[in-house]
């Protein structure tokens, strides 16, 4: 891939994934409702799930100082590998809302 398309791929996914801040903040609010069942405290699995709702600003924010780094040290392939860690929390909240959507 040459510069100036790894460039708009860069520019326009990360814009993508800033709107998504807004959808990750209305999830992180209501996550905390997994709580709502005394027992849920004591779950590890329960934790585990919100923990990893509340780490999306950290996987966005190291994907975008890796995309733009590596982008820099003109390490395309690097740079796209590094620009899809938010994936890992879009793609899941992306299935969730096709498999609602469709039952």
């Amino acid at each position: 891939m040459n510069r100036n398309k790894m460039l708009w791929t860069l520019i326009m996914s990360q814009l993508v994934y800033v709107i998504f801040v807004l959808v990750w903040m209305f999830i992180a609010g209501m996550s905390v409702m997994m709580f709502d069942d005394p027992d849920a405290i004591s779950h590890a699995t329960t934790w585990l799930i919100f923990i990893a709702i509340l780490l999306y600003p950290v996987g966005l924010l190291a994907a975008i100082i890796g995309g733009w780094v590596t982008f820099s040290r003109r390490r395309y392939k690097a740079s796209l590998i590094w620009n899809c860690i938010p994936l890992l929390w879009v793609v899941p909240l992306g299935g969730f809302l096709v498999y609602s959507i469709i039952m």
